[in-house]
């Protein structure tokens, strides 16, 4: 299971702030979450106390009171005083109950003590770690130090009209007295000096453990945005380049030269490719410079903007490098601010959003794929404050099967990203070329491209090419011979690839007998159907114009497709073919019609595939079935097949030792195994079960492990 479990909290559900009840709080934290964190090495809490400006106005005074995030809208809005409540939350504030407790440091440092206890009672071989966070807007709390007193800091793209902090600011002079600032802040001091050395302080008075810095803070100002310091929008600046990337790399040097806790990071919404063509944010560099940092996770901006393509392809690209071992999945359950619970009301109490990103895995240098070990949970309590058990245990079992049906061998199509070269990029056309090409990617995923396997450029050239004899590699336009090369020499060995990029870097690869896409000029679904060639075929008839076709993700695991998927409509017809066969999923029927199979499915579905049939016509269906047997642990019934080819793909584990039995043998009867099925081991698709010109109801039983020879 998961690692590292974060459950991120504001102070909303310490509407009392004497020990008995913040101590309850805390109980009822773990109690609620308890399935989820029981077998974590690590269970962090992390504060949405305020929004990082209790660090930068800190003094060291535990008695002093702190502005901190009572309110649901814009905290640095005004209050509603027009006695109309149906008014926007992005026009006026409220507070979030009424009178709201008064919240002091020294509050603050009790609630830590009291998580630390309460949660080494209830677990005690974990290590319980508590954090705070720093963000760069004006939502979640009061902050005359970023918009009155400081607004030099506050250069960022504008959010209900003020701006965000920009990591590379400096600072104007103030005479007033900070914790590490006794004397005040002296002109020019840089805002990464400033807040390190506040955050050092804070930290270890408070007891913390480490610092979330959010909302792209130390990577771009504009984190939300398409545009930035080198591209306006219409023009492309490379000569910003330089000094841009040395701002950012500059913020990090100062910030860790100061503060010696560990960071985790939000990131940006973009992809690396996008965020270095707008804001030149290097973040190959920012990896690779030992900070003690995570990787930013997946956006959370799906569920608000309905951009899967976004959040899986950003993921990706900020995954194929780590700057450590493990990668996070962060899941939106409930916003503390803005009166929206997305579990309810943007996923409709559905788990789209945590099987798509979880189905997202990388590719490691010894060839290993790697899943999400670690998850946050943003957040625990609502815009009330209140923590209803419904967003726990509804949610809770699809977060625990997600990492349980994690990839675990290279996707059907893998992503070849480039970080590295993207990241360091100088001239125009490399930056127009990852602008457009990751751009392309995202429209093309929101399509119904099903990737979400990646591997950067690097790690790909110290793997073996046999790894990858299963997948097509999705490449952008090569940026150096070797990979050129190392793509040729797999491609003779009948490897598989697609070749995407603008029309002046696809002239380089003409030589290349590849599918290549013209992300300048071809539509988003130019690449799904390049899949064609390679006998994946996957189409659909939508009768709902206007909605988009479904967002799709296949994960390589114990043997077998799991398939995740997020309809927009449910008024789309879904037609598939795949090399071997027709994919039949387990608990679903699969409608056949000239050898193609037809689908209807609903708003949200993870679906195992283990079969694939090759038939003309018919409904062949699925179903998971009573074993009712000693040696059997798994039987699972297939219905429908007229003439077919049948391939069946058992679990990992007995993958040689499945056998197949006609329907009819059941109660009261041993199985009598069928001999028209055989073992198969092929070198391109491994181990299943194979049978021909077969009619009829099968059943395959799958033994326990005590009866593998």
């Amino acid at each position: 299971m998961y690692k590292q479990v974060t459950l991120e909290v504001s102070f909303k559900p310490f509407k009392k702030t004497d020990d008995e009840y913040i101590r309850n709080v805390c109980k009822e934290v773990y109690t609620q979450w308890y399935a989820l964190i029981k077998n974590c090495e690590t269970v962090s809490i992390m504060f949405w106390a305020s929004d990082g400006s209790e660090i930068l106005e800190y003094t060291g005074n535990m008695d002093e009171k702190m502005e901190w995030g009572q309110y649901i809208g814009t905290a640095n809005l005004t209050y509603n005083l027009t006695g109309d409540d149906a008014v926007c939350t992005h026009k006026y504030k409220y507070d979030y109950m009424k009178n709201p407790p008064v919240i002091t440091y020294g509050t603050m440092k009790r609630i830590v003590e009291l998580f630390k206890e309460e949660g080494k009672k209830v677990l005690p071989n974990a290590e319980i770690l508590v954090g705070d966070t720093f963000d760069i807007g004006p939502e979640f709390a009061v902050s005359d130090f970023k918009y009155k007193n400081h607004t030099e800091i506050c250069t960022g793209q504008t959010l209900d009209r003020f701006g965000f902090v920009d990591c590379t600011a400096i600072l104007h002079a103030d005479d007033k007295s900070y914790a590490a600032y006794k004397d005040g802040i002296p002109e020019g001091e840089p805002l990464a000096t400033f807040l390190a050395r506040q955050s050092e302080v804070f930290l270890k008075d408070m007891g913390m453990d480490f610092i979330w810095l959010s909302n792209g803070f130390g990577f771009s100002a504009d984190p939300w945005s398409l545009q930035g310091r080198v591209f306006d929008g219409e023009t492309f600046h490379p000569e910003k380049l330089k000094e841009t990337r040395r701002k950012v790399l500059n913020f990090w040097k100062l910030f860790r030269e100061n503060c010696s806790y560990p960071v985790r990071v939000r990131g940006t919404n973009n992809t690396v490719g996008v965020d270095y063509a707008t804001d030149a944010v290097p973040i190959y560099e920012i990896y690779k410079s030992e900070l003690d940092i995570d990787p930013p996770p997946n956006s959370p901006w799906a569920a608000l903007n309905d951009n899967y393509g976004l959040e899986i392809m950003g993921h990706m690209t900020r995954i194929c490098e780590l700057p450590g071992n493990d990668f996070l999945f962060r899941y939106y359950i409930h916003d503390p601010w803005w009166l929206n619970s997305p579990w309810y009301d943007r996923y409709g109490g559905e788990p789209i959003d945590i099987y798509l990103p979880m189905a997202i895995t990388r590719i490691t240098e010894e060839g290993k794929v790697q899943s999400a070990d670690n998850l946050n949970i943003l957040s625990i309590d609502n815009s009330f404050g209140d923590m209803p058990d419904s967003c726990v245990n509804e949610p809770l079992p699809h977060l625990l099967k997600a990492k349980k049906d994690a990839g675990d061998k290279p996707a059907p199509l893998v992503l070849l990203y480039p970080v590295r070269e993207y990241s360091t990029a100088m001239d125009e056309a490399s930056i127009k070329q990852m602008y457009k090409g990751d751009r392309y990617i995202v429209d093309a995923i929101n399509n119904s491209f099903p990737l979400n396997c990646v591997v950067s450029t690097d790690i790909f050239m110290k793997n073996e090419l046999e790894i990858y004899k299963n997948s097509i590699i999705v490449t952008p336009v090569p940026e150096s011979d070797e990979i050129k090369e190392k793509l040729i020499t797999f491609m003779n060995k009948g490897g598989k690839v697609i070749i995407y990029g603008i029309g002046e870097y696809l002239e380089k690869v003409k030589d290349i007998k590849a599918p290549k896409i013209n992300v300048e000029t071809d539509s988003p679904v130019a690449i799904r159907e390049a899949l064609k060639n390679f006998g994946f075929y996957i189409d659909f008839i939508n009768y709902n114009e206007g909605k988009k076709t479904t967002t799709m993700t296949i994960a390589n695991s114990d043997n077998a497709l799991f398939f995740s998927l997020y309809n927009q409509t449910t008024a789309v017809d879904m037609f598939l073919k795949f090399p071997l066969g027709i994919p039949v999923f387990i608990g679903s029927d699969a409608i056949i019609e000239n050898g193609v199979g037809k689908y209807r499915f609903t708003r949200c579905e993870h679906l195992e595939c283990r079969a694939f049939v090759q038939q003309k016509d018919g409904v062949v269906s699925m179903r998971e079935a009573p074993a009712c047997n000693k040696k059997y642990r798994r039987r699972i019934i297939m219905e429908g097949l007229k003439d077919a080819t049948v391939c069946f793909f058992p679990e990992e584990y007995c993958k040689a030792d499945a056998v197949a039995t006609l329907a009819k043998h059941f109660y009261g009867m041993a199985p009598v195994i069928e001999d028209c099925f055989k073992v198969v081991t092929d070198e391109k698709y491994g181990t299943y079960l194979l049978g021909e010109h077969i009619t009829g109801n099968y059943q395959f039983y799958m033994p326990f492990k005590e009866y593998i020879k």
